[in-house]
Order: structure tokens, then C-alpha cells, then sequence
């Protein structure tokens, strides 16, 4: 029986990218992945507070699935699709 080599990181990260896209928990695009330090780093925008919420959790089932023992730091931030403050340009 052949061992398994563990994935590297870059593939990892790839994994939950993908995974922050499609899956509804998050279900955002374009969130960036990172290590810094060890670490791994969510940026980007997220549309609800509980997507925010489950952004660290999915990230680490993930890296957990690849055994990948990396702590997860959010730094996502919640847009918000507010009324503008000014009154609309007249032309």
C-alpha cells in the first residue's frame, strides 16, 4: 500500500477557497486565503454577519479534512447595502 504525501499548502488553501465559494454557509466569492506566519488568513467581504460567523469554522473543517494543522484569523468585514447619504446628481 502506497502512503498518501500530504497536498501542499498552495492546494490546500485552493480546497478552501473553493469551498468558502460554494458552499451556503459562506457562499462568497473572491474571498483571498493566505498564511501569514502559520497562519491562515481570510480577507474579503461577506454579505451577513453569519456568513462572518462561519467563515473561521468552515475554513478549519476544511484544512482539518487535508490535516493541515493551521490556526484560521478572520478578517473579513460585512458590506452593507445602505441608502446613500446624499440626494441623487441632477443632470
Amino acid at each position: 500500500m502506497m502512503n498518501e504525501q500530504p497536498l501542499p499548502l498552495e492546494h490546500v488553501l485552493a480546497h478552501v477557497r473553493d469551498t468558502l465559494a460554494t458552499d451556503g454557509r459562506v457562499g462568497e466569492l473572491g474571498l483571498e486565503v493566505v498564511t501569514e506566519s502559520d497562519v491562515v488568513v481570510v480577507r474579503g467581504a461577506v454579505s451577513t454577519h453569519a456568513r462572518q460567523d462561519a467563515v473561521v469554522a468552515l475554513t478549519a473543517e476544511v484544512l482539518r479534512t487535508y490535516g493541515c494543522p493551521h490556526p484560521v484569523r478572520d478578517e473579513t468585514h460585512v458590506t452593507s447595502a445602505t441608502v446613500p447619504h446624499q440626494e441623487p446628481e441632477e443632470l
